[in-house]
């Protein structure tokens, strides 16, 4: 039997006759999303919004059994439907979990062929994001009589325009992907636009390439890890499919 940890028994709300546990809140904080939990949390009384939120969430859980809503058909297509994708992502996850690990040797191997790979480049941009492309080409077709930091502070709905633009250093993945697409490809200097993101419209000028930060050598072993294990657990889910197939037909008709 499980030692409980006393803190997890801890009652913290109630819902009718329902305790709520600390155990019960951590399990529910495990089912939402990062981003949204962060956001959350850096509020004055983020914890206790999201506390509200899974009391709401059982009240609503509450009203579904007194209704019998399990019962409804309706219901009973979505839990079939919900079971179904439940096995596939479970089977799945044991199929890949047979890979084999990568041993130290194809770890060294990976690393002394692609080191420069993990290398990581710094560069520092500005931007000038607007809502639309019409704004975004008068924005570039003024850029001859006036300064790219003056355009920002005029046209930018970003928060850097208070800064002229500018982004401060950032290397790969740390932006949407047209917009690094766009930056790393560009040359110290330069200027491009307009760039569509789901933010909106990009006017980017590169103003640095500023120095490669290579990782150290415990770092780079746990990413090539990381990397051989995806890949040896593709190959293993695609042989697995490949018998799978032997064993049932599959058959296209488009």
């Amino acid at each position: 039997m499980n030692n409980l940890n006393k803190d997890d028994l801890k009652v913290i709300a109630k819902v009718g006759d329902r305790e709520v546990t600390n155990g019960d809140f951590a399990k529910f904080l495990q089912t939402l999303d990062p981003s949204i939990l962060r956001h959350f949390m850096n509020e004055p009384d983020g914890f206790k919004t999201v506390l509200e939120e899974m009391l709401n969430q059982e009240l609503l859980l509450n009203y579904a059994k007194a209704h019998n809503f399990q019962d409804e058909e309706e219901f009973k297509k979505v839990l079939n439907n919900t079971i179904d994708g439940l096995l596939k992502s479970y089977s799945y996850q044991k199929v890949i979990n047979k890979a084999k690990e990568p041993t130290e040797e194809e770890i060294d191997l990976f690393m002394e062929n692609h080191a420069d790979e993990f290398d990581k480049p710094f560069v520092n941009a500005s931007h000038i994001l607007v809502d639309n492309e019409e704004i975004a080409k008068k924005v570039m077709s003024e850029m001859d009589t006036k300064t790219f930091e003056e355009l920002a502070k005029e046209y930018s709905t970003c928060p850097s325009k208070d800064n002229g633009g500018n982004l401060g250093d950032f290397t790969k993945g740390q932006m949407v992907k047209e917009f690094e697409d766009a930056v790393f490809s560009m040359k110290e200097g330069e200027v491009r636009g307009p760039i569509k993101t789901q933010f909106g419209f990009h006017i980017i000028r590169l103003n640095k390439i500023n120095s490669v930060q290579k990782p150290d050598d415990e770092t780079m072993r746990k990413e090539v890890r990381l990397e051989l294990l995806r890949r040896n657990q593709l190959a293993h889910y695609q042989e697995f499919i490949s018998k799978l197939k032997e064993k049932n037909k599959v058959e296209i008709f488009i």
